[in-house]
């Protein structure tokens, strides 16, 4: 089969010219009157098959749920997308917890400017919790009105993958192992036989954290896990993850979740407990 390119031609990539006006205009009524043959949605949730530790969704102004990827289908317990249309995070989640997304909602829809990287709990069927860091933005119309949010989850595990295997592994498994107790960055400096700024380093460069910072996450996943499963009170909780006392863990808890534990102990009981919540689950 011959070339389709000529030989010895020479291709240079120029910066594209400014568009006039008018063929602006032209071009931007093709590209919508393709969009409008094109079930964008569909293509979307196909992508997103490939993606799954992402879920995916658009919210309308008033706070009701437009659209969510299929792989968030799972996360709400719903089997039927249509079921989804329209419902309030009040009628998804447990109050304490929907109080907290429709809040970042609110800011976002009233700033306009995007919400990244908080930290949001959502719960399994059993009542355990399941972790998600989120990304929220304003979703505008074509005039550059505010209409709703369009955002996305992804999957937060801790201890997260690691990319490497050692030393930073044997680091991570030391803090796990050594929560309850005070985690010195020299202790994980002997452990693992580095110094200590080798070790600021690791933490640093992977997970774009400092160590104290990671050990403070750490005892707070640690600390919701039994919040959600236990009824040890949160005083013996604290103790457990190595915080001073109950008033440290309310500290922490509050500033990486944004409510108190009582309110996320609550909101697992009441999940756990209310079939209008768990009842839909596609197990």
């Amino acid at each position: 089969m011959p070339n389709a390119t000529p030989q010895g031609q020479k291709f240079v990539l120029h910066p594209p010219k400014t568009t006039p006006p008018k063929e602006r205009q032209v071009r931007l009524r093709d590209r919508d009157a393709w969009l409008r043959k094109v079930d964008l949605l569909a293509g979307l949730n196909a992508l997103l098959d490939y993606l799954p530790q992402y879920r995916f969704f658009l919210k309308r102004r008033a706070g009701e749920l437009m659209f969510v990827s299929r792989n968030m289908l799972h996360t709400l317990r719903a089997t039927d997308e249509a079921s989804l249309i329209g419902v309030h995070d009040y009628e998804l989640t447990p109050g304490p917890l929907a109080e907290i997304y429709r809040s970042r909602d609110e800011t976002v829809l009233q700033t306009g400017q995007p919400l990244l990287g908080v930290i949001e709990v959502w719960f399994t069927y059993e009542g355990l919790p399941q972790w998600f860091t989120c990304y929220k933005l304003p979703l505008r119309d074509r005039q550059g009105r505010i209409v709703g949010i369009i955002g996305f989850l992804e999957e937060y595990k801790h201890p997260p993958s690691l990319p490497v295997s050692e030393p930073l592994k044997s680091l991570v498994d030391y803090i796990e192992e050594h929560l309850s107790q005070p985690i010195t960055v020299r202790q994980l400096a002997e452990h693992a036989y580095l110094s200590e700024r080798q070790v600021q380093r690791l933490f640093c460069n992977v997970f774009g954290l400092s160590p104290k910072k990671f050990i403070t996450k750490a005892r707070i996943h640690k600390a919701a896990s039994l919040i959600a499963e236990t009824e040890l009170s949160l005083s013996q909780i604290a103790l457990e993850v190595g915080l001073s006392d109950q008033s440290s863990l309310t500290f922490y808890f509050r500033r990486e979740l944004g409510m108190t534990p009582n309110k996320f102990r609550h909101a697992a009981h009441f999940w756990r407990n209310n079939p209008h919540f768990n009842n839909g689950a596609d197990e």
